[in-house]
C-alpha cells in the first residue's frame, strides 16, 4: 500500500476525541451514497418508461407507414405490399384501412374508437396483435367479426361472442335522408397491449368489412411496414418513396411519437441535474471534513514534513482521504440504487393510473452505462472537493506548526 494512502486511511479512523470528525465523515459517505442511489433510481425510471413505451408502441403499430398524397386511397395495395417487402431492410408489410367510428353494445354503452381494417395474415407479421389476445381466438376472425381492446370491452360490457354495432361517419342515402352507415359485428377476441390508449380506443375488423362499411371499394388507407433496424425508419421510408413513386408519402414511429420521447429526454436531463445537486452537497461535506482534518492534524503534518515528507505527499494524503469517502459512498449508492430498482421492477411496487400514464406501474431499467457515468461523476466531484483542503495542508510550515508544541 502506498504511504499516502496508508496515512489517509489511518486519519479516517478517528480517535475517541475526534468523534466529531468521524461523524462528519460518516455523514459525507451517506450523502454521496444517497445522491448516487437517487440518480441511479431516477435514470432507471426514465429508461424504464422509455423502453416500456417503445416496446409496447412498436408492438401495437408498424415502424413505417406508406400513405397516399392528398385524400386518395391506395388502389393497387396488394402489388405495392409485395414490392415493399422486396426492399432492403424491410421485414414485412401489410395493407390496412383506418377510420374513426362509434361502437355501440347491447348494454347500451357507446364509445368513439379508431377502427383498423386488416388482413390477419399480414397483421400478425407487422404487429404483436396475435400475442396480445387474452380472450377468444383470431382463428374466428372472419367477415363482420371484431377484435376489441380489453378496456374498451369492459366499458362496453361486451364479451367474446356478443354483437356490437359499428357506426361510421360515412353516410348513405335513404328515404329518411342521409344516414350514417352501420353494421353489426361479432366479438371474435379481446386483446391487451398494456397501453391504455390502444386497449380503450382501438378495434380491428377484416379489411373487406371495413371497406364495405366505409363505402371505399377495394382500396387501402396505408401500407404498414416492419423493418429490421427501427432507428433506420426515416431513411428506409425515404428510400421507399424514392423507389415506389412520387404519389406516396410516409411517416414513421419516431415522427408519430416524437413528443413523448422528447419529453422523456428532457425529463432525464432535468432529473440528472436536479438530483446531481445531492452529490454536490455531499462534496461540500467532504470539503468540511478535510478542512477540519487539516486543522486537527496540523501537528502530524508538521512532523511528517520534518521527517522528509514533501508537500506533494501531504497533498496526496488529503486527496486520497476525499477519494476514499467518495468511492465508499459511490459503491454503497450503486448497490442500494440497483437493488431498489430490481426489487421495485420485479414486484411492481409503484402503481400508476393507466388512463393518465398509459401503463399500470412504474418500470425500472438499470443501465450499466448510466451507473458507470453516475459513479464516474460522483468520484470526480469527490476529487474536486479535495483540491482546496489538500492544497491548504500542503502550505503548512513545519516550524510554525510545531512552535507551540
Amino acid at each position: 500500500m502506498k504511504f499516502e494512502l496508508f496515512v489517509a486511511i489511518r486519519y479516517l479512523k478517528a480517535k475517541r476525541k475526534q468523534a466529531v470528525i468521524s461523524l462528519i465523515t460518516f455523514i459525507s459517505i451517506i450523502g454521496v451514497a444517497a445522491g448516487v442511489a437517487a440518480l441511479v433510481i431516477a435514470l432507471a425510471i426514465n429508461a424504464g418508461f422509455r423502453e416500456d413505451l417503445q416496446n409496447k408502441l412498436l408492438g401495437a403499430q408498424a415502424h413505417v407507414h406508406l400513405l397516399p398524397k392528398g385524400r386518395e386511397c391506395i388502389s393497387n395495395y396488394l402489388n405495392l405490399t409485395k414490392q415493399t417487402e422486396e426492399m432492403g431492410g424491410v421485414v414485412s408489410a401489410g395493407p390496412s384501412v383506418y377510420q374513426r367510428v362509434l361502437v355501440h353494445s347491447q348494454t347500451g354503452a357507446s364509445e368513439g374508437v379508431v377502427l383498423k381494417g386488416i388482413i390477419p395474415e399480414f397483421e400478425t407479421r407487422i404487429s404483436s396483435l396475435s400475442s396480445y389476445i387474452v380472450k377468444g381466438d383470431l382463428r374466428n376472425f372472419k367477415d363482420y367479426s371484431i377484435v376489441l381492446g380489453e378496456n374498451l370491452a369492459n366499458t362496453l360490457g361486451a364479451f367474446v361472442g356478443d354483437r356490437v354495432s359499428v357506426i361510421s361517419a360515412v353516410t348513405t342515402l335513404s328515404p329518411f335522408g342521409a344516414l350514417p352507415r352501420s353494421h353489426g359485428f361479432e366479438v371474435a377476441a379481446i386483446f391487451k397491449s398494456g397501453l391504455y390508449d390502444y386497449d380503450s380506443s382501438w378495434v380491428y375488423v377484416p379489411i373487406e368489412s371495413a371497406q364495405r362499411l366505409f363505402g371505399l371499394g377495394d382500396v387501402a388507407s396505408t401500407i404498414e411496414i416492419r423493418i429490421k433496424n427501427i432507428y433506420q425508419a426515416p431513411a428506409i421510408g425515404q428510400n421507399l418513396i424514392t423507389k415506389l413513386g412520387g404519389d406516396l408519402t410516409f411517416t414513421d414511429w419516431i415522427m408519430l411519437n416524437r413528443s413523448i420521447f422528447q419529453a422523456l429526454k428532457l425529463e432525464k436531463l432535468v432529473m440528472f441535474i436536479t438530483i446531481g445537486l445531492i452529490v454536490i452537497v455531499a462534496a461540500l461535506n467532504i470539503v468540511a471534513t478535510l478542512i477540519m482534518m487539516v486543522l486537527e492534524k496540523s501537528r502530524d503534518i508538521a512532523v511528517l514534513m520534518a521527517m522528509g515528507a514533501t508537500r506533494r505527499n501531504i497533498r496526496k494524503i488529503f486527496i486520497y482521504q476525499g477519494l476514499v469517502i467518495g468511492v465508499i459512498g459511490t459503491f454503497l449508492g450503486l448497490i442500494v440504487g440497483n437493488v431498489a430498482c430490481i426489487i421495485a421492477d420485479r414486484y411492481h411496487l409503484i402503481s400508476l393510473a393507466e388512463d393518465v400514464y398509459t401503463i399500470a406501474y412504474v418500470p425500472f431499467r438499470v443501465s450499466l452505462l448510466d451507473s458507470a457515468i453516475v459513479a464516474a461523476l460522483a468520484i470526480l466531484i469527490s476529487f474536486l472537493a479535495t483540491l482546496y483542503p489538500s492544497a491548504a495542508a500542503a502550505r503548512f510550515e513545519p516550524v510554525e506548526a510545531l512552535r507551540y508544541e
